[in-house]
């Protein structure tokens, strides 16, 4: 009973936090995806933990892709799709070296380093695949300081990542311990009554 409160919750959360992916509703960068798999990885046992976050990445990609980039002339499927799916189960397997077990502060401070190497591998994925970069050091420096030509820096979103991956792995941490307190509590009360 306890572990499906637990999940439950934590399956909930991951759900909301998905539907906030769309464009426009958060600031750039700004995302709940580095929480979502850093805590899938963290929480959930076995193949959960690498299925869920993925299918709700795959889920929500094809959705925005469709309804919202695809009228802007962006194919639904794309490489940099595969690419973000390898950099996600990093994430997931940051938490399973991480696991539930560690203090709160452990885990937040997971999820934020996560998210960090999220938004510096990711720039090494574009500076390796975008013809606009090249292929010298100081083209990759280029993709992670001013980017690419008529286009925000980079640099700029890493405060908005690590931002994001500390909020909603908190959030999440947090919910999850209330729910398992409130378990315990639940336990506790049942016990007292039945003795």
């Amino acid at each position: 009973m306890k572990d499906n409160k637990h999940i439950a919750w934590l399956l909930g959360l991951m759900a909301v936090f998905t539907v906030m992916r769309w464009p426009g509703l958060l600031p750039s960068n700004f995302s709940p995806v580095y929480a979502i798999c850093f805590c899938a990885g963290a929480y959930f046992k076995g193949v959960r933990s690498w299925l869920v976050p993925m299918a709700l990445m795959f889920v929500s990609d094809v959705a925005i892709n469709y309804f919202h980039w695809s009228s802007q002339g962006y194919s639904i499927f794309n490489g940099y799709m595969l690419a973000n799916y390898v950099l996600y189960l990093g994430l997931v397997a940051l938490g399973w070296v991480i696991t539930s077990k560690r203090s709160d502060a452990v885990l937040i401070a997971g999820g934020t380093l996560g998210a960090c190497g999220f938004f510096f591998a990711s720039n090494i994925v574009a500076w390796m695949g975008n013809p606009v970069y090249a292929k010298t050091w100081a083209g990759l420096m280029q993709s992670f300081t001013v980017g690419q030509p008529g286009f925000p820096p980079p640099i700029m979103f890493l405060k908005n990542t690590a931002l994001s991956g500390a909020l909603f792995t908190a959030i999440i941490v947090h919910t999850v311990c209330y729910a398992r307190s409130s378990d315990r509590s639940e336990e506790e009360f049942q016990l007292k009554e039945e003795s």
